[in-house]
C-alpha cells in the first residue's frame, strides 16, 4: 500500500516569506490600486487646475520712498530708537488717517478695501520704506502706490526729524502676483500624493483580494503548494490534457503534495476553500485524484459539500453516497462508483438532507479505516472552512489542503481561514492558489508547443 510520497528534491513550493519593507509594500499597494491612486491625482489635478483658471488674478505694484533722520535726530536718538521710529513710518503706510486720504482721491476703493490691500515695511539695512499694493487692477494698484508715499510725509510721526525723498516710483505690473502657480501646482502635487496614497491605501483594505502567492504565503503562513490557471472547463478534467494550460500546474501540485507529506505520509487529504463560495467546487478533487492515478495511486474521491454544486465526476443525484453509508443505509462497496480514470473512483454526498452531521464525528474514522485494503489515498471534498466545520472534523484523520480562488477572496479572511484550521492543531499540508489569471505571453507559448 502506497501513500502520498516525494522525490528527493522540491522546486514548486513557495515559502513563507518574511514581512516585507515598507517601501516595497508601498510601491506594491499602489501597483495594485494604481486606477485609483490616477484617479484621485487626475481628480485634483483637475481641481487645481480649476482654481488656477477661476481664481481672480491680483497684480502687486511697489513704490519706495527713502526716510532719513534729520542732524539733530542723529545726535541725540540712539540707533534703536531711529529704527523704531522708522518702524512707525512703515506702519503710518497702512494705517486708517492716510487710507482715509487716499480712499478720498481714489473712489473705486474704500478704507477697508485699502487696509486689506496695502502693505508697508522697512527694507532690511536701508533707510528705504516700502509699500506694495496688491489689486485686481495693475494700474490702480500703481496709482495706489505713488499716492501713499506722495501723502506719507504729511503723517510723519516724528513731527519733521525726517527728510523724505521718493527712490521709486510704483510702474503699471504687466504680470499677476497672485495666484503663485508654481507654489500652487507643487501644493496640489504634494496633496495628490497624499490623497492618492489614503485613498489607495482604503480602497485596498476595503476590496484587496489575494492575487499571488507570495501574498497568499504571507497572509496564511503556510507553503504554497501550487498555482493553478483558471479552468477553461470547470467540469472538465485537464490533468489528461498535455496541451491544456492547467496540466502542468496540476502535475507540479502532485508532486508538491508528494514533498510535503514525504516525512509524515498521509492517506486522507481534506480540501477545503477558504472563501466564502468555491466557483470551481471538487474541480482540484478530480484533477489532482486523476494526476496521482497517472502514476500508479488508488485514489477514492469522496464528496462531503452538503451546501453547493460540485465538478460533475462528484454528481449523482438520488443515488446512495457517503451519508447513506455513514447512516448504515448501505455498504462503502454499494455506493462507490467508477471515477472520470482508471484507478480512481467516487463516493458521492448521498442522502446528506436529513442526515444527522454528528454521523462525520462518530462514524467517517471508521469508513476511512474501510477503505485502507483498496485505495492508497482518499481526497475529501468539503464546503468551505468559513461556513461548515466539516473540513476540521474530517482532517482529524488526515490533513488539510486549503485552496484560494483568486481575486475574490481578501487577505484576512485567508488569514483567518488558516488560524481557524490550525486552531485544534490540524496538519496543514499547504494552499493552493486557483484561478490565476495566465498572461498573454504563456498563452502563446503554449500555442507555439
Amino acid at each position: 500500500m502506497s501513500t502520498l510520497v516525494a522525490p528527493a528534491a522540491d522546486p514548486t513550493v513557495v515559502p513563507t516569506q518574511p514581512v516585507r519593507g515598507g517601501f516595497r509594500v508601498l510601491s506594491a499597494l499602489l501597483w495594485r490600486r494604481r486606477w485609483t491612486a490616477a484617479l484621485v491625482i487626475a481628480l485634483v489635478a483637475n481641481a487645481v487646475a480649476a482654481v488656477l483658471i477661476l481664481a481672480e488674478r491680483e497684480y502687486t505694484a511697489s513704490a519706495r520712498i527713502a526716510v532719513t533722520p534729520q542732524q539733530d535726530l542723529v545726535q541725540s536718538a540712539s540707533p534703536a530708537s531711529y529704527d523704531d521710529l522708522l518702524g512707525t513710518v512703515a506702519d503710518v503706510a497702512e494705517s486708517r488717517p492716510l487710507l482715509e486720504a487716499v480712499a478720498a482721491q481714489i473712489s473705486e476703493r474704500s478704507v477697508d478695501e485699502l487696509r486689506d490691500e496695502v502693505d508697508g515695511e522697512v527694507v532690511s539695512g536701508t533707510v528705504i520704506v516700502q509699500v506694495s499694493v496688491d489689486d485686481t487692477d495693475p494700474e490702480l494698484a500703481a496709482e495706489i502706490a505713488n499716492l501713499i508715499i506722495s501723502l506719507l510725509p504729511n503723517y510723519d510721526p516724528s513731527s519733521g526729524s525726517f527728510q523724505y525723498q521718493v527712490t521709486e516710483q510704483a510702474v503699471v505690473p504687466e504680470k499677476f502676483s497672485s495666484p503663485n502657480i508654481p507654489v500652487t501646482a507643487l501644493a496640489g502635487l504634494c496633496l495628490a500624493i497624499a490623497l492618492a496614497v489614503a485613498a489607495a491605501a482604503i480602497a485596498d483594505r476595503m476590496f484587496r483580494t489575494v492575487t499571488d502567492p507570495e501574498e497568499m504565503a504571507e497572509v496564511s503562513e503556510t507553503a504554497v503548494l501550487g498555482v493553478v490557471p483558471r479552468p477553461d472547463d470547470p467540469n472538465g478534467v485537464s490533468a489528461l490534457d498535455l496541451w491544456a494550460e492547467e496540466f502542468q500546474s496540476i502535475r507540479a501540485l502532485r508532486i508538491a503534495l508528494e514533498f510535503a507529506s514525504a516525512e509524515d505520509p498521509t492517506r486522507v487529504l481534506v480540501v477545503t476553500s477558504a472563501g466564502g463560495t468555491d466557483p470551481w467546487a471538487g474541480w482540484i478533487e478530480v484533477n489532482l485524484a486523476a494526476a496521482l492515478a497517472e502514476v500508479g495511486h488508488r485514489v477514492l474521491v469522496i464528496n462531503a459539500d452538503r451546501e453547493g454544486e460540485v465538478h460533475q465526476a462528484l454528481e449523482a443525484s438520488g443515488e446512495p453516497g457517503l451519508y447513506d453509508v455513514l447512516s448504515g443505509e448501505c455498504l462503502l462497496g454499494d455506493a462507490v462508483r467508477k471515477g472520470p480514470v482508471d484507478l480512481v473512483d467516487v463516493l458521492p454526498l448521498g442522502h446528506a438532507l436529513l442526515a444527522a452531521p454528528s454521523l462525520l464525528e462518530m462514524r467517517f474514522r471508521g469508513l476511512v479505516d474501510d477503505t485502507e485494503d483498496d485505495y492508497d489515498v482518499v481526497i475529501v471534498h468539503t464546503a468551505p472552512v468559513s461556513s461548515s466545520e466539516d473540513a476540521r472534523i474530517m482532517a482529524i484523520h488526515g490533513a488539510v489542503l486549503l485552496t484560494v480562488p483568486a481575486g475574490t477572496v481578501h487577505p484576512r479572511f485567508v488569514r483567518r481561514a488558516a488560524e481557524h484550521v490550525r486552531g485544534i492543531r490540524l496538519r496543514v499540508l499547504g494552499t493552493v492558489l486557483l484561478g490565476v489569471k495566465t498572461s498573454r505571453r504563456q498563452r502563446r507559448t503554449r500555442t507555439a508547443v
